[in-house]
């Protein structure tokens, strides 16, 4: 064993002395070095793309429905895959995602055009290894935008997005449904409600699916939950249990198996207070479309008494805001509660935002029991600075990091906190102090008050996008404002959007694509 491995040793030294010589020969790089007689060359792998079907022919044709959808349609010269690039002045160049084409037919859907504008376009052939043919080339116009959208606009005041998109609902008189602005301010994908739905709150799926709540009578009740593509087809619906007049309200959150968790409500008789009165409370159903399933799984009436309150929030009667009552439209109904937004936090509990409360409530995983309140009546952490406090909150966001993000809307702030303004904060909570603290805000200076709406979103570079979606300017130039903050309170971006007519903004929605589509960089 010893003879052995010293004579494998020595033919080891031998091994490298030669390699050393022959790395000498050529050069510090090596580049020149001739190979050892007993080494052989091994060449380096190499891969050659599966050819790609070649595009016969290519047309493109608007959509008879929308005038910012258009469809790439032609014939390959066999079975594969195709997809189109198309540009027009002023405008980057874009690409669709790969389609597959049926046989060899395809079409392919062109999304995120402007209006009354000119586009040329490619097709091009494609191959899962990357390779690629070039196909015919063309031109095909926009249309125009329904009135109300060509009046609205999305100013830039400073920098830009990190996302291009913006989606939000619009609910107004001539239009109701959903609209994209892109960075520059222009409209590029729309959607127009059937049968006076008005969508006051939507959802991305990450099929690109869109989920909107079909509200009814000023977007505040609910005839169903409704899921459409992006070019406006019909998917799934989800019909309220009393419609015109459904529960279902305020948030439509996606979870991560793909089921659908949303607000709705349900009424405690004969109620509470002196004199007694029907009780309105927020419920959480999860709807489970690949099992044909809905369920409440949550009330807020059986972990919450009602002598819990605000005042004059909690005692407003019904009907009134937000339109429901029951499905008996009962005027008594008092509107306790009034929840607006729900968030799931990484361990699995659910975060409710009670506006009428001025409270936080997480919820365990299970639904089976409360595990804090932050803020209001019955809240369980002490804020370590009282100008910390917020008030009639919206959209709630449960941070990774265990903090929890939302929009302060302000409605009865105290004058010794700062009176009636609105902010996004972040707040930090110590479980084991019960204690609460401000870790970031935006705050406009000079303040805004936006009595309802609005929203907060946190990007994934850390920005966090706020919206003030009311105010108290004349409504026929009412401007929402859009921002994008950085960690240090700054405006990494900021645009105001006017509709004129438009009541409010209930939030707005940051995405980069519509149906996988995206720039073309510099070849």
């Amino acid at each position: 064993m010893t003879r052995r491995f010293r004579l494998d040793l020595r033919f080891y030294i031998l091994a490298v002395a030669v390699a050393l010589v022959a790395l000498a020969c050529g050069g510090s790089d090596g580049s020149s070095a001739s190979a050892s007689p007993t080494e052989t060359a091994v060449p380096s792998p190499t891969s050659t793309p599966e050819p790609a079907p070649g595009v016969v022919s290519a047309s493109a044709t608007l959509s008879e429905d929308n005038s910012l959808i258009a469809r790439v349609e032609g014939v390959l010269d066999g079975p594969g895959q195709v997809y189109v690039e198309y540009w027009a002045d002023g405008v980057g160049r874009l690409r669709t995602k790969t389609y597959d084409s049926d046989g060899t037919s395809f079409t392919v859907p062109v999304v995120r055009l402007r209006a009354e504008t000119t586009y040329s376009f490619q097709a091009y052939g494609a191959s899962p290894g990357g390779g690629k043919s070039e196909g015919p080339s063309g031109t095909f116009d926009t249309g125009h935008l329904p009135e109300v959208l060509a009046a609205s606009k999305m100013d830039t005041l400073v920098g830009e997005p990190t996302l291009t998109l913006t989606f939000m609902e619009f609910r107004q008189a001539g239009f109701l449904g959903l609209a994209a602005y892109d960075s520059d301010g222009s409209i590029v994908w729309y959607f127009e409600a059937p049968n006076e739905e008005q969508p006051y709150v939507m959802a991305l799926k990450p099929n690109g699916n869109i989920l909107y709540i079909a509200g009814f009578q000023g977007g505040t009740t609910a005839m169903a939950v409704v899921e459409i593509d992006p070019l406006g087809v019909e998917q799934d619906r989800l019909v309220d249990e009393c419609t015109p007049f459904g529960p279902i309200h305020h948030e439509l959150l996606v979870l991560e198996d793909g089921r659908v968790m949303y607000l709705s409500r349900e009424i405690l008789r004969p109620g509470y207070g002196d004199p007694i009165m029907p009780q309105e409370g927020d419920t959480i159903g999860i709807w489970d479309q690949a099992a044909g399933t809905n369920e409440i799984v949550w009330s807020a009436l059986d972990f919450i008494d009602p002598s819990e309150r605000t005042v004059p929030e909690s005692n407003r009667r019904l009907p009134g805001f937000p339109l429901w009552g029951g499905c008996d439209r009962d005027g008594d109904v008092q509107d306790w509660t009034h929840a607006d937004s729900l968030s799931m936090a990484e361990d699995g509990s659910v975060l409710i935002g009670l506006r009428n409360l001025d409270q936080i409530v997480a919820i365990a995983p299970d639904f089976k029991s409360i595990l804090w309140r932050l803020g209001g009546p019955g809240g369980e952490f002490t804020f370590t600075d009282p100008t910390d406090k917020f008030y009639r909150p919206h959209s709630v966001v449960a941070l990774p990091n265990g903090n929890v993000l939302l929009f302060d809307n302000g409605n009865h702030r105290p004058g010794e906190e700062g009176g009636e303004y609105s902010r996004g904060i972040e707040l930090a909570l110590d479980m084991d102090n019960m204690t609460a603290r401000k870790v970031w805000e935006y705050r406009l200076q000079p303040d805004m008050f936006a009595p309802c709406c609005s929203s907060v979103t946190r990007l994934e570079n850390g920005n966090t996008l706020v919206m003030y979606g009311s105010n108290f300017v004349p409504e026929a130039t009412r401007p929402y404002l859009v921002i994008e903050s950085d960690r240090r309170g700054g405006a990494a971006w900021a645009a105001e959007h006017t509709s004129p007519g438009k009541p409010n903004q209930y939030r707005v929605y940051p995405a980069d694509s519509i149906m996988g589509e995206g720039p073309v960089f510099a070849r």
